[in-house]
């Protein structure tokens, strides 16, 4: 890398030389410096990009790192004109994301597996592991900002050797930017669905001394799509209930959403605070029940704060001390079933549905201590022990009728479970709590050892680079026992143009208060839950086609084991699930300059539940099926050009192949049906274009235009859940622009 640095520098001197005639010495000066400027800014990103630390948690190449790993830079995520995370991610191999309906967020697939919103994903910013509510990111993901991002790097498979619980199927850490990285800059943007996001970034250096902070406004409207028929309207729903649910009338989804969002990093020589507040106010689109409401109100924070220093250790290494604290509160106030179906039932006012809330506080409070040390020439060791403090407290429950399951009294008066009987919105907690206050705490402590074999050895012959990676992470959970996860990994490289990767990792994902003490719901928690676990091999197969053209074939096999399933019979989560997946995913990469450049990349993957579970009513076993809702094969082809300095267009199309049903089995009485015999969900195209105007008018100012879906395709993402027939509408044709002033 650094050779082909040198090289590009000494030809764009060469270039300047041979054009710097004297008669055009002094004009010409400072349109040189101007551009050698830039060009070493360029090559500086350039150099930057190639290396990540998610992987090991130190320096690494792309190619050396022993992990799959996809790096998305500031450039690229603000070519194509991301809206937010979602539209980055959806060009990363291995990721699917699906519109999940009953909340304003999206369901990530990776590689087939299935994670209801992300946690069973380590997101990270910084390298700060983000947790509201109950340890995952949950709605505040979509939100997370992309204007201060300078890139994403991103492990597809397991990372709880380095990172814990949640690093299940894949990490993401999104790194922001810092004082100096970029001057100073305002933002507006405004698009379809009458969305309003300005910005603003402060960016400082002085010496050592950095400060940043960005803060953010977003208010939308949402996608109203219409949603033909939902739970209240389905037959087989009814008829569960007796009749008594009336049909909803078709309604349009609500997904109106307003957030403001904060980010800061201060930073003097070793010493460096991180802190990050969002503020959230949403609708539900289609309803927490799958019923189509319009009075659902959920209110969120989330806040966390980082303090640390790292120091060097003898020339050898370094170590970084680090202390943290998170907090984020909820309270949802939603509409379970619309007015229709509560006028049938006691005491009702014409104009109320009826309502539940839930609301709740969580913390995380903890210590990290993490060192790199070059143990041996060429043999550097990552170490680190860590001790964390989870909190859920200020847990309560409202609702305007009995909504537990079970009898109650409220007032001196005893009320049925069903049907519904009326009264006032009220605190209804000390009855019928929908969790209860709790805290856990965790310790753990990793080691991990990179050897370069080659160097070590003196190896020479076929041997262009050799790494060994192994390492391990223990947890221990107060509340629901402990897990060993160790990783391997190789990293063989017999020429330049050539190079293997073969990776073999454990992951788990500890069960969330939600899982463990879920009460008066129809879903109870179960105490005695085990984490969930994990296991991943791959190979990668990686070439040079030239120096501007580079391509990758990886291959991967994953099990997953004491999966948490909510069980019907039991109304209970238990540790029954088994899942298999196996594929493969291809990626060509080129680059051709500072503003043009080309990708494709396509997965094929193949997903079984494994469980192996008792039918309901039989003595059969279910084979393995498919579970539905992942496509078998995806893709995307995109392609950035600059036509000039100042104006780059950026082309991109994402492919979604048809995703089946599962194929679970049920008994109805006289034979095995499947559970789900809807047709499959269609494939979908998705085109997006976006062109971007550098230095507009005057220097530092910046005009973009972006449009997506513009084929207009008519495309859903799949409802699993069986009460929404026709699936999840998605947007047609939308559009967003952006005004940028830098200084």
């Amino acid at each position: 890398m650094e050779i082909c640095i040198i090289f590009r520098i000494f030809v764009i001197s060469a270039m300047l030389v041979g054009l710097g005639f004297p008669v055009f010495a002094q004009e010409s000066s400072e349109k040189t410096d101007a551009a050698l400027e830039e060009e070493f800014k360029w090559l500086k990103a350039e150099a930057d990009a190639v290396t990540v630390t998610v992987a090991t948690k130190t320096q690494m190449s792309e190619k050396e790192a022993p992990s799959t790993v996809s790096v998305i830079t500031e450039e690229e995520i603000r070519n194509m004109g991301a809206r937010t995370i979602v539209d980055v991610l959806r060009t990363v191999p291995g990721f699917d994301l699906i519109d999940l309906g009953f909340y304003p967020l999206h369901k990530t697939y990776i590689r087939g597996m299935i994670s209801s919103g992300v946690e069973k994903i380590k997101i990270m910013i910084d390298g700060h592991g983000f947790q509201p509510f109950w340890g995952d990111a949950d709605i505040f993901f979509d939100k997370i900002p992309v204007g201060n991002i300078r890139k994403i790097e991103i492990i597809r498979g397991p990372g709880s050797a380095l990172y814990g619980t949640g690093a299940f199927l894949g990490v993401i850490n999104i790194i922001t930017k810092h004082g100096g990285d970029k001057p100073s800059s305002l933002s507006v943007e405004y698009g379809s669905f009458d969305t309003l996001k300005p910005y603003a970034e402060l960016s400082y250096k002085h010496d050592e001394l950095k400060a940043y902070l960005y803060a953010e406004y977003c208010r939308t409207d949402g996608y109203d799509g219409t949603v033909e028929s939902d739970m209240a309207s389905d037959p087989a729903a009814v008829a569960m209930y007796g009749g008594l649910l009336a049909p909803s009338a078709s309604r349009e989804m609500t997904g109106e959403t307003t957030h403001h969002t904060f980010h800061t990093n201060l930073s003097y020589k070793g010493l460096y605070f991180s802190g990050f507040f969002q503020k959230t106010d949403l609708m539900s689109p289609i309803g927490l029940n799958f019923v189509l409401t319009d009075e659902d109100d959920m209110r969120m924070s989330y806040a966390y704060g980082e303090l640390g220093y790292k120091f060097p250790i003898s020339g050898k290494g370094n170590l970084l001390i680090k202390t943290y604290y998170d907090h984020s509160v909820y309270e949802g106030d939603y509409e379970g079933y619309p007015e229709e179906t509560a006028a049938l039932h006691i005491g009702f006012p014409a104009d109320e549905g009826i309502l539940g809330g839930t609301y709740g506080k969580w913390s995380v409070s903890g210590a990290e201590i993490t060192g790199d040390y070059e143990l041996y020439p060429w043999i550097q060791t990552v170490a680190g022990m860590s001790y964390e403090h989870t909190k859920q407290f200020g847990i309560k429950t409202y609702a305007n009728t009995n909504i537990t399951g079970a009898y109650f009294e409220l007032n001196g008066t005893v009320y049925e479970p069903f049907p519904y009987q009326y009264f006032p919105y009220t605190d209804v907690s000390e009855h019928g709590n929908w969790n209860r206050d709790e805290d856990r705490d965790i310790f753990a402590g990793y080691f991990q050892c990179v050897s370069d074999l080659k160097k070590l050895f003196f190896l020479k012959k076929n041997v262009e680079n050799l790494i060994l990676t192994f390492g391990a992470r223990y947890d221990s959970y107060d509340d629901v026992g402990s897990s060993a996860n160790p990783r391997f990994g190789i990293v063989y490289a017999p020429t330049e143009k050539l190079w293997f990767k073969a990776l073999y990792g454990k992951a788990f994902r500890a069960p969330s208060f939600v899982e463990l003490y879920t009460d008066n719901t129809p879903a109870k928690g179960n105490p005695d839950l085990k984490p969930e676990k994990i296991t991943t091999a791959e190979g990668l197969i990686g070439y040079n086609f030239t120096k501007n053209i580079t391509g990758t074939v990886t291959g991967f096999y994953i099990t997953g084991d004491d999966l948490i399933d909510f069980v019907v019979s039991d109304i209970t989560y238990r540790n029954i699930g088994k899942t298999e997946s196996f594929g493969v995913e291809t990626e060509l990469k080129a680059s051709f300059g500072k503003n043009t450049s080309a990708y494709l990349n396509f997965t094929w993957q193949d997903v079984k539940d494994t469980t192996g579970a008792v039918i309901e009513g039989t003595d059969m076993t279910q084979s393995d099926f498919n579970p539905g809702g992942a496509p078998v094969f995806y893709g995307n082809i995109g392609i950035t050009h600059g036509f000039t300095e100042k104006i780059i267009s950026d082309v991109s199309l994402n492919y979604v192949g048809k995703r089946d049903r599962t194929e679970e089995m049920m008994w109805d009485g006289e034979k095995l049906v499947r559970q789900d015999s809807r047709n499959p969900v269609n494939e979908r195209w998705l085109l997006n274009i976006s062109l971007r105007f550098k230095d507009i008018f005057t220097k530092g100012m910046e005009f973009q235009i972006s449009g997506f879906n513009l084929l207009n395709e008519d495309h859903r993402d799949p409802d699993v859940s069986g009460f929404v027939p026709n699936d999840i509408p998605c947007p047609g044709t939308t559009f967003m622009g952006r005004l940028s002033y830098g200084f």
